[in-house]
């Protein structure tokens, strides 16, 4: 597939307010917005109609497909609209239509991790964490306040719940509706309810964990999510020697609003 060399410079056309900072080699396209207190890292490219609102930190090398909406204020009724803060890594795509909002409190701050890739119409709410090399594919909805770790992919128009968590490496069917936390390695399909399919074999793979952490992670899935007895004794028989088994069973038991995969009672 040919692709285009697209020269540095500012169209002419795009709006750049004096308080934003523009690092070397920027690239802003026609009819982009950047507003007061914006930073854009070194060799970052803003495409056309792409409207960036701060306070907001975008890092190197990253893309704003044109149309995204980046900062821009919670999603919310109500407030004082003292809003705060939006900070992105290095290195991250967000492709057209694509939305981040900031933090709903003046001291808060919606953060994105290094290296993600964020397709179109993808959505990341007011106050969400989300880590490094995270996948949003087209329609993928976080809400606010969720919690995402590193690796997690989402596919298309999956819905997230506020205040969830997703996992390292956890894989989000498309379509699928969370309004519990996905566990570390897992995969979750479905809707109303969704369900744990097992661990994310092929992700874990990928990632290149070794044979001995897929082996354990698989044991210890059977052993928490097949097994017999309450959720206590479940955990309590898991084998926690491998560093990927201990973070699962830490993030089970930290869960607030239970995990898929562990009936609601003793979650």
């Amino acid at each position: 597939m040919h692709e285009t060399t697209r020269d540095p410079g500012i169209h002419p056309t795009a709006v750049i307010d004096d308080g934003a900072q523009l690092g070397q080699g920027v690239t802003v396209g026609a009819y982009a917005v950047i507003g007061p207190g914006v930073t854009i890292g070194d060799g970052s490219v803003v495409e056309h109609h792409a409207d960036v609102r701060g306070p907001a930190h975008i890092g190197a090398e990253c893309v704003l497909g044109f149309s995204s909406a980046i900062g821009h204020d919670p999603q919310i009724k109500g407030g004082d609209g003292r809003w705060g803060s939006t900070h992105i890594g290095d290195r991250n795509v967000f492709r057209e239509f694509s939305q981040v909002h900031r933090s709903r409190t003046a001291d808060g701050e919606t953060r994105v991790g290094n290296d993600g890739y964020f397709m179109s119409g993808s959505h990341i709410g007011h106050d969400c964490q989300v880590g490094d090399h995270v996948t949003l594919c087209s329609g993928a909805l976080l809400a606010g306040h969720v919690e995402v770790a590193d690796r997690a992919f989402f596919g298309g128009q999956a819905a997230i719940h506020q205040f969830c968590r997703v996992g390292t490496l956890a894989m989000v069917a498309g379509h699928a509706g969370l309004s519990q936390d996905c566990p570390p390695f897992g995969t979750v399909v479905g809707c109303h309810p969704a369900r744990l399919t097992g661990p994310n074999a092929v992700g874990i793979r990928r990632a290149g964990l070794s044979t001995e952490a897929r082996l354990a992670i698989r044991v210890a899935y059977r052993t928490l999510f097949r097994g017999d007895g309450t959720l206590e004794e479940r955990l309590a028989r898991v084998d926690t020697s491998t560093p990927e088994v201990a973070h699962l069973v830490e993030f089970v038991r930290n869960a607030k609003r239970g995990v898929v995969g562990i009936a609601r009672r003793e979650a």
